[in-house]
């Protein structure tokens, strides 16, 4: 009988305007987890998950916005007061419970099946970390040609094209070797997990395209020529290593 425990861990700083559908997603995942697993004549498991989120010393009302559901559905609160969303995401692994380790961004929606196929495709498939195809919530053929090409580069055969933490997993031995999240960068934060765990195991890491997660499109909408802007930005980044430390992103949305 599997052991594992799966901690989805969510850093939020001032996303009250997005996070409570992105925890209701997230428990959405859980109860369909729990639901494959008591299901008559399929083989028993003992996997069971949580959900964390990492307030990132938010100053609305994101923790707010789900106080029910941290009362009734038992969503872990975390206290993180030093900015980044890397500090936090490093501050919930060391809180979390499970040897899977699901990182989602606030303004991140899974599928219902999204800890179903993670479950597989660590113990039936062996892998060690992954990522998913990313899609924009909100409609607009901007945004579709954006998550197209992202999802197409990370096909490539390169470490750091293995990107883009918005919805990735990886086992807790994976991340003790080869973590945590760089705290002193705000562009590829994540490439010590996953571009260096490619770098050294290539067939450990997957890009699994069966899963879609939707994104909010908000940091290019909102601002002029934000797609050109944010593409120039991660260009640089990977082509200049300074240009990973300032990468100030401010752009939030207002609650309804």
């Amino acid at each position: 009988m599997s052991a594992r425990r799966i901690s989805i861990i969510i850093p939020a700083r001032n996303e009250a305007a997005q996070i409570r559908g992105s925890i209701e997603a997230a428990l959405a995942a859980v109860d369909e987890l729990r639901r494959a697993e008591t299901a008559p004549f399929i083989e028993a498991r003992a996997t069971d998950a949580e959900v964390l989120l990492v307030d990132n010393a938010s100053t609305d009302a994101t923790v707010a916005m789900i106080a029910d559901l941290a009362e009734r559905r038992h969503v872990r609160v975390i206290e993180c007061n030093r900015l980044g969303a890397a500090v936090a995401r490093n501050v919930g692994a060391a809180h979390a419970g499970g040897d899977i380790l699901v990182f989602i961004d606030a303004d991140t929606r899974v599928p219902s099946d999204a800890l179903i196929r993670i479950r597989e495709l660590v113990e039936e498939d062996g892998y060690a970390a992954g990522i998913f195809r990313l899609a924009a919530q909100q409609p607009g053929l901007r945004g579709v040609c954006w998550w197209m090409f992202w999802n197409a580069l990370r096909l490539l055969p390169l470490p750091r094209a293995k990107a883009l933490p918005a919805f990735m997993f990886c086992t807790r031995r994976v991340f003790v070797g080869y973590g945590p999240f760089d705290e002193t960068v705000a562009i590829g934060e994540e490439w010590p997990i996953l571009a260096d765990l490619y770098r050294a195991e290539p067939s450990r890491l997957v890009y699994d395209r069966t899963l879609t997660a939707r994104t909010s499109c908000r940091r290019m909408e909102r601002q002029a020529f934000g797609y050109v802007r944010t593409f120039v930005k991660y260009v640089v980044a990977v082509l200049w290593p300074p240009a990973r430390v300032n990468y100030t992103d401010r752009i939030r949305e207002e609650m309804p």
